[in-house]
């Protein structure tokens, strides 16, 4: 779950749970049991691909659902690459966002809009933006904050019916939207069934919550359906996953920002 989260959505597990450096306030407990977390389902598998669909749902009722091709390596030097492409509606289609992890956690997004024919790296604030108006942030699709901030672990709760470890991070990253992030994490899967993120105001803004997973590899779990809830403006981005297919042969190249739109 890469919360680093998510190469379902995105590559979800890509995102939502980067947490690969130990800080000198963690509590080690709390601090293994992410990077366990982490190593066992950044991805879920270490090639492959998938189809996505994306559901946004707002206070009034509207929704819209975009439907998307994620595909994933993990390169020589053990690096995740993904790729996330639209499908559909006819209005984003061929957009792309390139997802590159680097050393420590790190990531480099480059957003491609095929309208103006502009490739965008994403950075800085500009994490915080709403990806393609979902309830989802492109920070929350890479996880910067949590390998830096100060991790405890509170106890053990049951989520769904499942016994979850719950893991509170205080986020340190001085750009990072939220001040906090809870995870109750399944520690017979190693896999976040819940999130919830707090503003820098202790603010409850949003609550990722899986429905549903499944497994890909042997010793991997991916998460087939979950849920953003956007608690400011009361609307939910659903994302499901369909098509796992981790046998397909994807060239590197696939994964280079010029690559995008081609």
């Amino acid at each position: 779950m890469r919360i680093h989260l998510v190469l379902t959505l995105l590559s979800l597990a890509a995102g939502l749970v980067t947490v690969r450096s130990s800080h000198a306030a963690d509590d080690p407990a709390a601090r293994k049991l992410l990077t366990a977390t982490t190593d066992r389902n950044s991805s879920g598998f270490q090639a492959g691909q998938s189809k996505t669909s994306i559901t946004l749902t707002l206070a009034s009722g509207k929704a819209k659902t975009w439907t998307t091709l994620g595909r994933v390596i993990r390169d020589t030097d053990g690096k995740l690459k993904s790729r996330v492409t639209f499908l559909e509606p006819a209005d984003t289609v061929g957009t792309e966002l390139l997802i590159l992890e680097e050393a420590a956690g790190q990531a480099s997004q480059y957003l491609w809009l095929p309208k103006t024919q502009r490739l965008r790296r994403i950075s800085g604030a500009q994490r915080n933006e709403a990806f393609m108006g979902t309830d989802f942030s492109f920070g929350d699709l890479q996880g910067r904050g949590l390998q830096t901030g100060q991790a405890k672990s509170v106890g053990v709760e049951a989520i769904n019916g499942s016994p979850c470890v719950r893991i509170d991070v205080a986020l340190t990253d001085a750009e990072d939207a939220y001040g906090k992030v809870q995870l109750w994490i399944d520690d017979r899967l190693l896999l976040a069934r819940q999130i919830k993120f707090f503003d820098k105001a202790d603010v409850h803004v949003k609550t990722l919550i899986v429905d549903q997973v499944q497994a890909a590899e042997p010793g991997k779990t991916v998460m087939k359906k979950f849920r953003m809830l956007n608690h400011l403006r009361n609307s939910v981005t659903l994302v499901e996953t369909r098509d796992l297919d981790t046998k397909v042969a994807l060239p590197a190249s696939l994964f280079a920002p010029t690559a995008l739109g081609k």
